[in-house]
């Protein structure tokens, strides 16, 4: 009987070995990729366009992915992001870092995109909103070096039937300036 109880504890002590080697470990998402969106929960953020009308925005989420493990057999990849999402009864801008973690050494992470999202309200109806993304092709963001590589200014550039374009991320900042055709004129942070 007890060498019965001594085999099902090996049996299970391996099992739990050999599940765990099954697994995959993702990074978490990059403390360095936070400075392009320096926001808490919380917070208010403040954009002025030329005629001198203000929008203030409320920070109303902020998550940025910690390290996790999933199965290796999971379909699903090892991608992480960050998300802030600023919003009033006016406009809700959603910025999302996506990545592409790391799983080892020996693999290399990736930006797959950088994604701005801006919705303007009408009675509460969606009248716009778009997304912009670039190539951050061959920029690693799990080799600090790579920091440089992406300098601190981010042009984001839409095309021409979107009504918000050019939008600028500045790193300590966060979006910093955005363009409206609807209204014909830019938005810049206030600082």
């Amino acid at each position: 009987m007890k060498r019965h109880i001594a085999i099902i504890v090996a049996l299970l002590i391996i099992s739990a070995l050999l599940f765990q080697s099954c697994r995959v470990h993702c990074s978490a998402f990059p403390e360095w990729l936070c400075k392009y969106a320096p926001y808490e929960k919380g917070n208010t953020v403040s954009f002025k366009n030329e005629n001198d009308s203000v929008i203030k925005l409320n920070v109303t989420e902020f998550y940025k992915s910690e390290a996790h493990s999933l199965s290796r057999y999971c379909r699903c990849g090892c991608g992480v992001h960050m998300l802030a999402v600023l919003g009033s009864e006016q406009m809700l801008i959603e910025i999302n870092f996506y990545l592409d973690a790391k799983e080892s050494k020996q693999d290399v992470g990736a930006i797959n995109n950088i994604d701005v999202s801006i919705r303007s309200f009408d009675n509460d109806i969606v009248v716009v909103g778009q997304s912009y993304k670039d190539d951050f092709s061959g920029i690693n963001p799990y080799d600090y070096g790579h920091e440089q590589k992406l300098g601190d200014t981010i042009a984001l550039h839409n095309n021409k039937y979107d009504d918000f374009s050019d939008m600028v991320i500045v790193k300590g900042k966060g979006l910093a300036e955005f363009y409206d055709k609807e209204n014909n004129c830019t938005w810049r942070l206030v600082e």
